[in-house]
């Protein structure tokens, strides 16, 4: 048996919805846990935390939660992906502002994933309306990243976010070269969107270097960049589960695998839905 683990992303349970309730983690997580439907979560970095770090990082390690993985709050791509744009144009004081916040924000993720004790950072290298328009200035600043996460003893993996110009396989080829100090991770709900599922998990210059997959559904049109909410769950929507699981058996995947789709309401969370969606995965890609 191929040997794998589930976790749970933070950002399932915690939203704009029910006002950032931090507790609401460590109240169903650890029952996810010790039913072992988990091995643990991965924390979703949001703006909320910048200024709480430690009480976050210490509310949620408390608990007994493990955050093998952490998520970089998605507005560092989109700084990265500007900074290129104003680049373009000229605009230096907009674009070095740009950069420079970009790399601010990505240290505070870097701390945050210390403090929990994540060995891997998954990051939008690429985002906004600018997206990968500009992949080289993207590229470029992939160094740096790398220089100040190094210290930390955390791992970036580059997930396959959505392309404006391009495709995501096109751009992680781009980015072989800085290979194997970084990997991929493989979003089904984002490979849908480019209708690369097939295309990414039979990539031999690729698949070696998908070490992390995040799970949620998706229905829309091809490069339909408006069906990306709301994000489904695994058979609420148009991905075939039972093929990605095959694929995954093939290329003998063995890391971790996280769901993504939100139970989010108003002033809480559906534990109940997150726990029947984490039961299905785990007969899914585990039995």
């Amino acid at each position: 048996m191929l040997a794998r683990t589930i976790l749970a992303s933070t950002g399932t349970i915690v939203g704009r919805a029910n006002n950032y309730g931090t507790h609401l983690v460590t109240e169903i997580l650890p029952a996810l846990i010790d039913e072992k439907l988990i091995a643990g979560g991965e924390l979703m970095m949001l703006n909320a935390y910048y200024e709480r770090l430690t009480d976050v990082a210490t509310e949620w390690t408390a608990a007994g939660i493990p955050f093998p993985v952490i998520h970089c709050e998605k507005d560092v791509g989109t700084l990265i992906s500007d900074a290129g744009a104003f680049y373009a144009v000229g605009n230096v004081d907009e674009a070095e502002t740009a950069h420079s916040r970009a790399l601010e924000l990505f240290r505070l993720n870097c701390e945050m994933g210390a403090l929990v004790r994540s060995s891997r950072m998954v990051i939008h290298l690429w985002g906004g309306l600018n997206s990968d328009r500009y992949i080289s200035s993207n590229i470029e600043i992939l160094s740096e990243l790398c220089n100040i996460i190094r210290p930390y003893g955390i791992r970036l993996l580059i997930e396959n976010v959505p392309s404006a110009l391009t495709d995501p396989l096109i751009n992680w080829k781009k980015l072989l070269p800085y290979c194997p100090e970084i990997g991929f991770v493989f979003d089904t709900r984002f490979g849908n969107l480019h209708r690369q599922i097939d295309a990414t998990l039979s990539d031999g210059a690729i698949v070696p270097y998908i070490e992390h997959v995040h799970i949620s559904d998706h229905v829309g049109a091809e490069r339909d960049f408006s069906s990306l909410r709301p994000i489904l769950h695994p058979g609420e929507g148009m991905i075939d589960f039972d093929s990605i699981a095959r694929k995954l058996n093939e290329i003998r995947y063995e890391s971790t695998v996280t769901l993504e789709s939100p139970v989010i309401k108003e002033g809480g969370a559906d534990g109940g839905k997150l726990r029947r969606t984490l039961i299905y995965l785990n007969r899914l890609l585990l039995s």
